[in-house]
Order: C-alpha cells, then structure tokens, then sequence
C-alpha cells in the first residue's frame, strides 16, 4: 500500500473538517490515521479502505454497508463510529481515537494478567457482545487487537462487522482460500470457533468461543492452541480440549474455570447461549468483575502522559517544584489531566451552533448558555445547556429535558482512584434511587469537575458540597422506636429504724 500517496487523497476526501496526521496502523487494503476535527476540536481514528487495492469491488461496499451497519451501535464498551463516507475510490470511517494501548499490547508487556483485570476484560466484552447480538451483530474477529483500553482503564472493543465485511468478497473469488487473509477474511486461526474454521454459518455462540480464547491468555500467557501452520492451529481448535486453566494458574478460582470451560465448549450447543450469560457468570464468580477499571501499567501510563503533555511539562515541573508534598499529587493531577475536547460558553461558536440546530438539538427560539465535551472515556456524549433545556447528544441520538424537570450533579467515583461522574436525575429524586433519567459522562478528571461545577451551579445543579457515591449503599434500616422509660415515684428517703 502506497501510504504517501493515499495520506493526500484521504485528506481531499476528507476535506476542511479534518487534518489527516499520522499513519496508526496499516493491514491488507485497510489503513487507520489518526486526524483531527476542526470543527468539534478533537482528535479522531480514520479507518480508510483504498478499492484499488481491495481483493475485489465486492469487499469495498460490503465494507460501506457493514460499517454503516454497526455504526448505529452505542454502546460503553464499543468504540463508536461518528461518521463512513466515500468519495471517488476512497472509502473510510471516522470512529472515536483511542488513547490507550490495545489487549495484545498489554500482554506483550505483562505475558499474563492477574485474575481480576483478566475478567473484568472478559466481562466488559461480554457486555459489548451482549449488546451487538441483540441487534444481530457478530462480530467474528474477538482477539486482542480489537480489544482496546482507553487511558483510564476502561475496554472498548473495535471492527465490529469487518470480517465479514471482507468474507463477501470471498464468495466472488472461488480460487481463494480462507487462509488467504486470515484476521481480515475470516478470522484469526487461534482465537477461531470451530465451527468458524470448519466454515459453518455464524452466530453470537461463535464470538463467546473467541473471548473464551482470549480470557484464555490472559491467564495463561498463551492461547490454548498454537502450531506451525494455520492448518495445524486449526485442526486442534476442531478436535482438541485445551489444558485445563488451572494446571497454569493454581490461582484462578474454581467457579471461573468452570466459566471458561463453557465458554470454549467445542459444540455450540453446550456453550453459554448469549453473550449476557457470560457477564453474569463472571460476576458471579469472581465479582470484582463488576468493575470497569482494569491496571494498566505505570510505565504505559508515564509513556502516553508524556507524549500528551510535553507542551505543560515545563509548567508542571515549576507547580511541582513549588508544592508542598501533599498537594504536589494534586497539581500533577490537574496538570496532566487531558483537557475538555469541547467547553464553550455563550456566545456558541457559529460551527457549533450549527451542528447543534442541525442535529435539533438547539431549536428556534432557545439559546445555548454552555457546551461541554470531557475528555473521559465517554466521550462521544456532548452536554448542553440551554435556557429552557437540558440536552444530551450523542452520535446517534439526542435526548432533550426541560430544565425544570431534572437535576444534574457531580458523583465522586472511589473505586479505581480519583474521577468524577456527571448524573441527570429526575427533579425531586436522587442518583441511585432508581429514577435516573440519564448517566451523561464517566471517569471525569479532577480538571473536568473543577470546569463544570460552576457551570452546573450557574444552571440550577444541587450544591457543591452534596456529593453522592456512584455506587450508594442501601440505607439502614431505621432504628426501633426508643421505649418508654418508666416513672418511678419518689417516695422520699427511707426511714431509718434504730
């Protein structure tokens, strides 16, 4: 693939809207570059597909037709896709850059995971597959490319649909083999269900055998089946049981290797039957699970802060220079913290007006006050203040509340560390009673808190000091009623007999 040639092309397909940068991946007739939005001021990943290279026309609408497809997905665990063109003989999707090293990544570092952040992966995926079969999408590449952590911990999975996107042009070429592009034409030959390598028709259980792999390596430091040859992995994915867990980590639990077994049940049929089956029994065994937050390394982290942040460094290291040894954590916080990829008070920016009247999301008559976009693992989720409403746009979607209805406010997040989360709530009504009209934003910086309060304030919010757990216990039962004291009768000092 001629990447000078195609950078140039990508960028007059693109247009003013973006500036293409560098190049982050490459594989096949598929080339990903991160580019920056002018209009929304962030950057973003472009996935873009040259036909002249393309095995077949074939795989070039198929591809169009599978990412529009899964474009409607919005899900926490799935990386969301903003936009899919075509101009000329370019195709590409504009999906949300993610900032964080991928699954394999982190296990070239760690070789194996410990037992709860490899099921609080699994979990999540699970949760992300749960809800792409729910709108009869499989995914049919589960492997730790596609599996994603953002710079807080928090695992999104990407290229829903361009398996089989790349499978149609197979069809059309009956010389070819499925080996012939393996992790784009059908798959990868470790992390394939049997019936995926024996070519059988697809469906979720298949994509539940695949994580089963990964959850696989994760604990043990290797998939269960390599080989010298695809043919050879593929035949012991067909006819062989892998090494029971446990004979490589004595510490997984019990319940979980159960759970893993099921998952990677060479018939379907005695697999888990959905993908939600899996994110409860995870829970259920292990349930720290529950959890989002996943380890990543400190050195993984130093590496991505440092290419964030090389123009503040010299600021931070006089702030901390100067700190006190208490507050000098906060100060590096604060600094370090990625700034909002969109804060904009009145007046709007015209462009940002416009993309808000043309999605309806600031209608006729109204007048925005405040536009906030975080630079939390959420996101795709803009916030909008308005005289009359609270609005809440996403990439698909647009919910509206007049302001007199809801209530927002700050939850402090303890579990992982130090973020925040923004709630609207019904008015009248707290965060976690049940009543919750949306959950806007998730892990906010320390710098995203201290920007929005006071906009929050200004538009009717509760008061800053009334901070409620994400996560809030159940109120106690309330005290039995005290019992009467009796009344004693004061009969006076006894007499004394003498």
């Amino acid at each position: 693939m001629d990447l000078a040639a195609l950078q140039p092309r990508l960028q007059q397909a693109l247009g003013q809207e973006f500036t293409v940068g560098p190049l982050l991946g490459e594989g096949g007739f598929a080339a990903v570059f991160r580019a920056r939005d002018t209009v929304l001021n962030r950057d973003v990943a472009v996935k873009v597909l040259d036909v002249e290279l393309a095995p077949s026309p074939v795989v070039a609408e198929r591809f169009l037709r599978e990412a529009q497809t899964v474009a409607r997905l919005e899900h926490p665990h799935i990386v969301p896709i903003y936009k899919v063109g075509r101009q000329e003989e370019i195709f590409y999707i504009i999906m949300r850059c993610i900032d964080g090293p991928s699954l394999r990544e982190l296990l070239e570092t760690q070789k194996k995971l410990s037992v709860g952040d490899a099921a609080r992966i699994a979990r999540q995926v699970a949760d992300a597959l749960a809800y792409a079969h729910s709108h009869e999408i499989v995914h049919r590449d589960i492997k730790p490319d596609n599996i994603l952590l953002d710079k807080s911990g928090h695992v999104l999975v990407t290229d829903f649909g361009i398996a089989k996107a790349a499978q149609a042009a197979q069809a059309k070429q009956p010389d070819s083999t499925q080996l012939t592009s393996e992790g784009m034409i059908v798959g990868t030959p470790e992390y394939m269900s049997p019936e995926q390598a024996s070519g059988d028709p697809l469906d979720g259980r298949s994509d539940i055998y695949s994580l089963g792999v990964v959850l696989y390596q994760m604990l043990a430091g290797a998939p269960p089946f390599e080989g010298p040859s695809s043919a050879s992995i593929l035949a012991e994915q067909l006819t062989q049981a892998p090494v029971p867990i446990r004979r490589h980590r004595p510490d997984v639990p019990e319940e979980m290797a159960m759970v893993l077994d099921r998952m990677m049940e060479k018939t379907r049929a005695k697999r888990f039957q959905m993908a939600s089956e899996v994110s409860r029994a995870l829970v259920g065994a292990l349930p720290t699970a529950a959890r989002d937050r996943v380890h990543v390394p400190l050195r993984r982290r130093l590496q991505l802060m440092f290419y964030r942040s090389l123009v503040g460094l010299s600021v931070a290291g006089c702030l901390l220079f100067i700190a006190f040894a208490g507050g000098a954590a906060a100060v590096a916080y604060y600094v370090f913290s990625k700034p909002p990829l969109v804060a904009a008070r009145a007046p709007i920016p015209d462009s940002l007006s416009r993309m808000l009247r043309a999605r309806r999301a600031l209608v006729t008559g109204d007048a925005a006050l405040y536009a906030y976009r975080p630079a939390g693992q959420e996101d795709t989720t803009l916030l909008l203040l308005t005289r009359r409403r609270t609005v809440v746009v996403t990439p698909h979607q647009v919910r509206s509340y007049a302001r007199d209805s809801v209530r927002r406010d700050m939850d402090l997040e303890i579990h992982g560390g130090l973020s925040f989360r923004l709630v609207i709530y019904a008015a009248g009504t707290s965060p976690g009673t049940g009543e919750l009209a949306d959950t806007v934003y998730r892990s906010l910086s320390f710098r995203d808190m201290m920007q929005l309060r006071p906009e929050l304030n200004r538009a009717g919010a509760v008061s800053p000091a009334k901070h409620r757990a994400v996560r809030p216990r159940p109120a106690p039962p309330p005290p039995p009623p005290p019992r009467p004291t009796p009344r004693v009768r004061n009969r006076g000092a006894p007499r004394r007999r003498g």
